[in-house]
């Protein structure tokens, strides 16, 4: 009898000790976050069309620039029935670098001022020659800012005002070190690629070979010869105007001529014949305006040309 009632003893004091050694089972809402973590590291889901509509741009280049915006209501003009026109609202978007260096300090002091002007000559009532400003602000991976102030008013005439500036160093950037930064050996040979590959995809000419492509038999007119001019070293060399696009490319401000006897106006492209004076860039900023519903019933040459020319200005050097 005593050794039974060992033997029981000895067993119950085995299973005592086995049930202090188990660990102690996680709870279920650690179980449950365990499991949903694996499911999603073993399978992303993909973001809702909602969440990516609503993602909107930031331009890195921001960071560096702070937007001066200006809006100017011009009263209408009465005509001589006694009539007044609609008044005009006029935008300018002033760029100001926030970089703390002497040549950043001129580039502000530079824009300011032809801004300062174009005020000027609206209380003049010159209205047909500024219509306002915007800007284009491009940042490279090695900290290149690229800037482009453009002023805009009537006949399709621009100005482009190109700055390149180190962001590290405060200090200007030239050329040669914006060709090194794309991979361009050639300044001049690149932009006759990109201007041509301008004039490809706005249609107005085609060109190959940096010539006016005819018809067989079809001889050049003046218009032909004007074009091709704009290939010319006079236009495409290694002083002219160019920057660097965020994605490390080049791009020009140069001179183009499109037919109609006067037609001479500046546009900023990049390498692949892209027009960046554009609302659809998203490092352009500016006014952005609706298209009139009108323009639907007048053509899709109505459309290209809106696309083409939008309102431009002349600025007078001093």
């Amino acid at each position: 009898m005593k050794k039974f009632l060992a033997s029981v003893l000895c067993i119950t004091l085995a299973m005592s000790f086995a049930a202090c050694s188990k660990k102690p089972e996680q709870s279920t809402t650690v179980a449950a976050t365990a499991e949903t973590t694996a499911a999603a590291t073993a399978a992303p889901t993909e973001p809702s069309a909602s969440a990516t509509e609503t993602t909107a741009f930031v331009n890195p280049a921001s960071e560096f620039i702070k937007t001066k915006v200006d809006k100017i209501t011009v009263a209408g003009e009465v005509d001589e029935d006694g009539e007044k026109e609609e008044d005009e609202v006029l935008s300018y978007y002033v760029p100001e670098l926030l970089i703390k260096s002497s040549y950043a300090e001129s580039v502000n002091k530079e824009i300011n001022s032809a801004y300062e002007k174009y005020k000027k000559n609206l209380k003049n009532e010159e209205l047909e020659q500024f219509h306002g400003t915007s800007y284009i602000a491009n940042l490279t991976k090695e900290g290149i800012l690229s800037l482009v102030f453009i002023s805009y008013g009537e006949y399709e005439q621009n100005e482009f005002k190109v700055y390149n500036i180190d962001t590290k160093t405060g200090e200007k950037v030239d050329n040669a070190r914006i060709a090194q930064i794309a991979g361009v050996s050639n300044i001049r040979n690149a932009a006759m690629d990109a201007l041509q590959a301008f004039y490809n995809k706005k249609e107005w000419y085609e060109i190959k070979n940096y010539k006016v492509v005819k018809e067989k038999g079809e001889k050049k007119d003046s218009d032909d010869k004007e074009v091709e001019k704009r290939f010319s070293e006079k236009h495409l060399n290694d002083k002219m105007k160019i920057g660097l696009t965020s994605e490390g490319k080049l791009l020009f401000v140069s001179n183009i001529y499109n037919g109609g006897g006067a037609a001479e106006f500046d546009f900023v492209y990049d390498a692949d014949g892209n027009d960046l004076d554009d609302e659809k860039n998203p490092c352009w900023v500016g006014e952005s305006y609706p298209d009139d519903e009108d323009d639907e019933d007048e053509g899709e040459e109505d459309e290209d040309y809106d696309d083409a020319y939008p309102p431009f200005v002349d600025v007078d050097e001093d």
